[in-house]
């Protein structure tokens, strides 16, 4: 009997994708026109009925220059489920021009990903020990990738196309690099006013997440001049997603609830929680090599 052991990259997914702009495309940086730092946490997923069930957390920044045209970020994430683990660190660099009413932005990002897996946390049908294959923890595993996007917003709209990661990685008794195009994103957004302190604010973003198509529809609504947000979301893969979110100042703190609908299946519900603090300063240097 022989076998061959394959795996790819697999990517985080975001309920509050709209608040986490920097998680999907690099040219998303200094669209905020300030220094932003946001942190997310997603947890319990599928409920407690099933062990070990993913969980996410990110840490993410940008910022513009002095030079309107430059702006950079950086997001740091951790993603698990069951005995593959996977963090990276990505920085991106996004330049930007006038368009219209707007800004196109051209994002670049570079960064590393470690593969982690402790398969001693399987359950097998057999006694672990007589499988050496599956009672083993595996070294960490370095991915160097690279991603490229871009991103056109206004006061009213938005709308970005990227490809966050180029290779992906597989192995049988070597690690191996291919170039694939595994996880296009499109996504876009817009913002109507329906009355003096009313906003309805409909987004969608479809991805190709490899052998995966997903579709998620989204709706916020706007109130309290735009401090307090209520929105829905529908997802192809039998979901329904409530959230909310609140903004005091230069803070913004969200939520968002995932409850799995249709047909029957093992899958439970998910929380979403993300913090963000918009600094409204601008980096007052030319360059990031004199901050």
């Amino acid at each position: 009997m022989a076998g061959i052991t394959c795996w790819a990259q697999y990517h985080p997914q975001y309920s509050q994708y709209m608040f986490n702009g920097l998680a999907l495309n690099p040219a998303y940086a200094g669209s905020n026109e300030a220094l932003s730092i946001a942190v997310l946490h997603r947890t319990s997923q599928w409920g407690k009925s099933i062990e070990n069930a993913p969980m996410t957390q990110t840490i993410s920044g940008d910022f513009c220059m002095k030079n309107p045209q430059l702006a950079f970020g950086l997001l740091i994430f951790n993603d698990k489920i069951g005995p593959i683990g996977q963090t990276g660190a990505y920085f991106a660099y996004a330049y930007r021009v006038k368009a219209g009413e707007g800004k196109l932005s051209f994002g670049l990002q570079a960064g590393l990903d470690v593969h982690h897996e402790n398969q001693t946390n399987l359950i097998l049908p057999d006694d672990p020990e007589k499988d050496n294959l599956f009672n083993r923890i595996m070294p960490n595993t370095p991915m160097p990738n690279v991603g490229t996007g871009v991103y056109y917003f206004t006061s009213k709209f938005f709308a970005g196309l990227s490809l966050p990661h180029t290779l992906t990685y597989s192995w049988n008794r070597d690690i191996n690099p291919k170039p694939k195009v595994s996880n296009v994103i499109l996504y876009g957004g817009m913002v109507f006013q329906a009355g003096e302190d009313f906003k309805i604010k409909p987004s969608t973003l479809l991805q190709n997440a490899g052998n995966v198509f997903l579709v998620d529809l989204n709706c916020n609504f706007s109130l309290l001049e735009e401090r307090f947000e209520l929105g829905v979301s529908w997802r192809n893969r039998s979901t329904l997603v409530a959230m909310a979110q609140f903004r005091f100042n230069m803070i913004c703190l969200g939520y968002a609830y995932d409850y799995p609908i249709g047909k029957p299946c093992a899958m439970n519900t998910s929380h979403e929680i993300m913090l963000q603090y918009n600094f409204k300063i601008k980096i007052k240097a030319a360059s990031p090599l004199y901050l």
